[in-house]
């Protein structure tokens, strides 16, 4: 008499399968666009942060190009309209060179001769439009000789 043995066959769960790939594709499809989205928002947040000088010297490359720009405010050239609230004024360099500012919002306190700006804008050839304006006033935190005044009292 034969016997018959029967080899237990294993059966795959095609759902389960399907399952698994669909949970690695949309993994995938996740992780891709959690890089794009940091890759973009480096890409947007950055800036070259440069002198005036050196913006110069990179000529048209710069050109409507977001950039960060230091320069000591001239405080002869500033212009203030009070009702369009548009600030104009110059930033020079160490060197001399000259850059107009065009900025539109109000006028910061510390705008004063010798104040160092930090201007984040583009520079279209003619004039620099700043986005942002942080001013940095370096007599208030460098040490200094301590000024003596004589008073004479009244008789």
């Amino acid at each position: 008499m034969a016997q018959s043995t029967s080899i237990p066959s294993i059966q795959v769960n095609e759902r389960a399968a399907n399952k698994k790939i669909k949970f690695a594709v949309g993994g995938v499809v996740i992780a891709l666009t959690i890089v794009y989205l940091i890759y973009t928002g480096i890409q947007s947040a950055s800036a070259y942060f440069l002198t005036v000088d050196e913006l110069y010297a990179k000529g048209d490359t710069m050109l409507n190009r977001t950039v960060r720009v230091a320069g000591d405010v001239d405080a002869t050239t500033i212009d203030f309209n009070n009702r369009d609230l548009i600030l104009k004024f110059d930033v020079t360099s160490d060197t001399g060179q000259r850059m107009n500012v065009v900025f539109n919002g109000p006028k910061p306190d510390q705008m004063r001769q010798g104040a160092e700006a930090i201007l984040e804008g583009k520079y279209n050839g003619d004039y620099f439009v700043a986005d942002s304006l942080l001013l940095k006033c370096p007599s208030r935190y460098e040490e200094g000789t301590i000024e003596e005044i004589q008073v004479q009292a009244v008789n």
